[in-house]
């Protein structure tokens, strides 16, 4: 049966030769709708020269097919990810994404042939979700709550299939949260003047130009930045300096490293390897329709061990949203992360940090934690390096939450200073979820007093 699956999938692919397909892909790539996003219009010019290096980067076809499939034209994304599933039928998103493809133009049959195909390849709860929806479309009932038991025997937490059983009348048990009221934590601070802070001595201050931050050299890059003028280059010994006038207790000795807006092509990898090298641990809050693009990104996030946050699905601000089109933002993608990591998705941060009583109340009933920040990089500002570190060790502290982002390529340079520096120092670097923990567990204590837990960035009534 699954060779007689698989000889049915080359034929149906082999409609369209390999050759014709490779050409096409790259011209259409060169009339690509120039009014998308420009943060799109970036990854899509890339992708493009990779293609072109080499047409068999699947990676590469099966992200510009979705870029397509998101500007409206299906039909060329149905042909860049038949090109990529003819040189590796093995790439499971592959299947998810053209079997859905199908399944939007009505084309069941295809689409069906597309996910059990896959299946031959992959015992992907994700596909036999995606089957499920197939089957409950087309009003096969029976077979799609069939498909959704498959998906939640390969992950039987995963949530937006036990919704759909729920839906089609069946008793499921939802999984139990962890006990206590979801939290909201981190209390954005706007920025002040560089220098402020009383922690940091004239010493470490400095006036004068002087050498700037050793280059990065993870991912075999290497980025030479100079100090600008009145900004002294902090070194690991330095920032030890200042780390050592705070007087935490060992309970609150860890740093949270947050990183917004991604996955980034090539930002993301080059982080990872340095969290990696330097054994540390962070969270990555995605923004959905980058996730989608960059499945394989997303995966590896997860399975190195860091949190994967949720970030809406296009950085639209949910304050400015309706309640439902918040609900829909945020649910769409932590659909899309359970579907690629297989963990459900319960710590959300909205776009800009910007919140208010309606947002926080909706993620309350939703039973998602709220995660702000308290120190804030301003990578996306800063223009070196040098000026970004400065700027989280004079508003760090023992348990604090540090925002960067990795759609920009300077906190690759900072990361192994702030590392080395408060590891050396006894500190660790612990997850949001892993932070979760920790407050859950003080606030447990007998005699332990409660305090308020600042939440907001921008109260927006």
């Amino acid at each position: 049966m699954k060779k007689t699956l698989a000889l049915i999938l080359s034929l149906f692919l082999a409609c369209i030769s390999c050759e014709m397909l490779m050409k096409r892909a790259y011209s259409q790539s060169e009339s690509y709708d120039q009014s998308s996003p420009p943060d799109l219009l970036k990854d899509f010019s890339a992708l493009r020269s990779r293609v072109k290096k080499n047409p068999r980067d699947v990676p590469a076809l099966n992200s510009l097919g979705i870029i397509y499939a998101r500007a409206g034209k299906l039909d060329e994304a149905i042909n860049l990810w038949k090109l990529a599933m003819s040189v590796d039928p093995t790439y499971v998103h592959l299947y998810n994404n053209l079997g859905s493809a199908l399944k939007q133009q009505k084309r069941y049959d295809q689409a069906r042939l597309i996910f059990r195909t896959g299946l031959v390849y992959s015992n992907s709860y994700w596909i036999y979700y995606n089957l499920g929806l197939l089957e409950r479309e087309d009003g096969n009932t029976a077979k799609a709550a069939e498909a959704f038991q498959q998906c939640l025997a390969q992950s039987p937490e995963f949530q937006p299939a036990l919704k759909q059983l729920s839906e089609l009348g069946y008793h499921v048990q939802l999984p139990k949260k962890q006990g206590g009221e979801p939290l909201s934590i981190g209390s954005y601070k706007p920025p002040t003047e560089i220098g402020a802070q009383t922690h940091y001595n004239e010493r470490l201050i400095g006036t004068q130009t002087s050498k700037g931050i050793p280059p990065s050299t993870y991912g075999g890059k290497t980025r030479p930045y100079s100090v600008p003028d009145g900004i002294k280059a902090l070194s690991v010994d330095d920032c030890i300096e200042i780390i050592k006038g705070f007087k935490p207790s060992q309970e609150e000795k860890f740093i949270a490293l947050t990183f917004d807006d991604g996955p980034h092509r090539t930002n993301t990898p080059e982080l990872l390897e340095i969290l990696k090298k330097e054994g540390a641990k962070a969270t990555f809050f995605v923004v959905g329709n980058r996730a989608e693009a960059f499945p394989e990104l997303v995966g590896k996030i997860s399975e190195e061990g860091h949190d994967i946050g949720n970030h809406s699905w296009d950085h639209r601000s949910l304050v400015k949203s309706t309640s439902n089109e918040a609900l829909e933002s945020i649910r769409k993608t932590n659909d899309l992360i359970s579907g690629i990591t297989g963990k459900p998705c319960e710590i959300v941060r909205p776009p800009y940090g910007a919140t208010n009583r309606q947002l926080k109340n909706l993620f309350r009933q939703e039973e998602w934690h709220e995660i702000l920040w308290d120190v804030d990089s301003r990578d996306w500002e800063s223009k070196t390096p040098e000026a970004i570190l400065w700027r989280v060790m004079k508003t760090i502290s023992p348990g604090s939450i540090v925002l960067m982002h990795d759609i920009h390529s300077h906190a690759a340079s900072v990361l192994p200073i702030i590392i080395k520096a408060f590891k050396k120092s006894g500190y660790e670097f612990i997850t949001i979820t892993e932070m979760i923990k920790r407050k859950r567990a003080q606030i447990m204590k007998p005699d332990m007093p409660i305090h308020p837990i600042a939440s907001t960035a921008a109260e927006l009534n």
